[in-house]
Parts: structure tokens; sequence; C-alpha cells
């Protein structure tokens, strides 16, 4: 487990440099250019990704890719797979925060407010909630039989003291 931890680190650190280097030499090229000014509008164009998840065995890392929506007006999120060597890269489908099973077999994400299942080997799915409120925080038991997970719980105001009873015709 070490092993494959120590040679994943020092490829991923390869990548942040190849990646780092690259997006560099684009600014260079972008500067040199006689180009416009940021508009708002750009903000359309625009893709980044958050959240990585490399796979127990650290072969393959799953994303998050943002970006926004110009027909409707909101942002998107996406869930995206990269084997570590860089090859297969695809979209996995709509969705976030998506954590891997200890054994890597499956992955749980939020997708529409819910929490969702993925088998990797077949690419089923099965929502697993019926939330009211958004998830967050998922969490895998160690033993990949239970998944936890934060949810705001609507409820009245704590009262400090019981008020008392306004006279007659106030």
């Amino acid at each position: 487990m070490t092993a494959v931890h120590d040679r994943f680190l020092l490829r991923s650190s390869r990548v942040l440099v190849g990646a780092t280097l690259l997006w560099l030499g684009a600014t260079a090229a972008v500067d040199a250019q006689d180009v416009d000014r940021f508009d708002y509008m750009d903000v359309f164009d625009l893709e980044w990704g958050s959240d990585p998840q490399i796979s127990p065995d650290g072969r393959a890392i799953v994303y998050n890719r943002h970006s926004m929506d110009i027909m409707e007006d909101r942002s998107r999120s996406e869930m995206w797979i990269v084997r570590t060597d860089g090859s297969d890269h695809r979209r996995l489908g709509d969705g976030g925060s998506p954590r891997w099973s200890p054994d890597g077999s499956k992955l749980a994400y939020i997708a529409d407010g819910q929490i969702v299942l993925r088998w990797m080997d077949t690419g089923e799915t099965a929502t697993l909630t019926q939330l009211t409120e958004s998830p967050g925080n998922l969490t895998w038991a160690p033993d990949g039989t239970q998944l936890a997970f934060t949810m705001l719980v609507p409820s009245a105001a704590p009262t400090l003291a019981d008020l008392p009873t306004p006279p007659d015709g106030a």
C-alpha cells in the first residue's frame, strides 16, 4: 500500500509540474497576443476542476468538472475520471462530491440533492436516499458497509424563556 501511494505521489507531482508548465506557457502566449480583456460573458467559456479523489489502488482520479451553462444561466457540475497515467479521461455523469469506497469497487456521490452509488465495474447506479435537504461531507465507513453525511435539519428556534401572557386588550 505504501509503495502504491509513493508511486502515485511521484506521478501526481509530475502531472502537477506538467500542468503548471502548460498553464504558464498558455498564459505567456495569451499575454503576448493583442487580445481584449476578460469580459463578463467569458465566464461561460471557463471550465475548472475541483475535489479530486484518488482511487484506493492509486490508478484513477475522479474529480468534479465545473462550467457555466449560458442557456440556463447556472453552474453545472459533472464527474470525470482519468487514469493516473493520463489515459482514459472520460465523463462519468452529473453530480459531485465523489467518494471511493475503501475497496475501490463503488463510488458514492451527490446528484440532485440525493446520495447516489455507482458500481465502477458495471457503471450501474442506485439512488440511496430521498432527502428533503441536500447532503454533504460524504464519508465511507472503513469497512465499506455504511456512508455517513451531514445535512441541515430544519427546526424551530429554541426559546430561552417562557414569555408572560399579554394583558387583556394588549
